[in-house]
């Protein structure tokens, strides 16, 4: 049947009716499987780049928690050391005597800063007045003590208006216990 309805055609009506067929060939060809192939390839490519940028997300996180774990054991081996009967407070006042600037405390309050499920920041904030610029640097020195993880969060200092040669310090100090020792 087809090759008779093929006979009846002429020349050009077969080239029309050949190209027509071969047309329809190509286009369901395409439609069942280059199209899809394509779509399947988006598709595949936005998940990659989806993925690497989560993986870089994660590589990230990664970095920042061993970062935390680092300073939870320098906090936990700092906390070790202090005893258990170490106080900021008190820790300050050996100091300050030390640096020859106790008499100069004007005040010395406590506060508690961040606290964590195991740790809690001590604070001092204390003010010294009249002092020099050398009491304040060898207070500044046997004060801080990264080992300890005691250190200056703040510091603001002013020259005395009634007498130029003084300064007064207003300085924050901050260390780690572990709950059980605080307050």
């Amino acid at each position: 049947m087809i090759k008779e309805f093929w006979n009846k055609l002429d020349a050009k009506q077969q080239k029309l009716f050949a190209g027509a067929a071969i047309f329809v060939v190509i286009a369901l060809i395409m439609e069942i499987a280059v199209f899809p192939f394509w779509e399947a390839k988006k598709k595949l490519t936005k998940a990659i780049n989806t993925n690497q940028k989560k993986l870089v997300e994660i590589s990230e996180l990664a970095a920042e928690f061993k970062e935390m774990e680092v300073k939870t054991s320098a906090i936990k081996r700092a906390a070790m050391t202090h005893g258990g009967n170490f106080t900021l407070f008190s820790y300050l006042e050996k100091k300050a005597t030390q640096a020859n600037v106790r008499g100069r405390i004007k005040y010395m309050n406590s506060s508690r800063g961040t606290q964590t499920a195991s740790f809690e920041e001590s604070l001092i904030d204390m003010k010294l007045d009249k002092i020099t610029v050398k009491q304040l640097t060898d207070f500044l020195y046997f004060a801080e003590s990264p080992a300890d993880l005691i250190r200056i969060k703040k510091i603001t200092i002013n020259k005395m208006k009634e007498s130029p040669e003084y300064l007064s310090a207003q300085i924050q100090i901050s260390s780690f216990q572990p709950l059980s020792q605080s307050r």
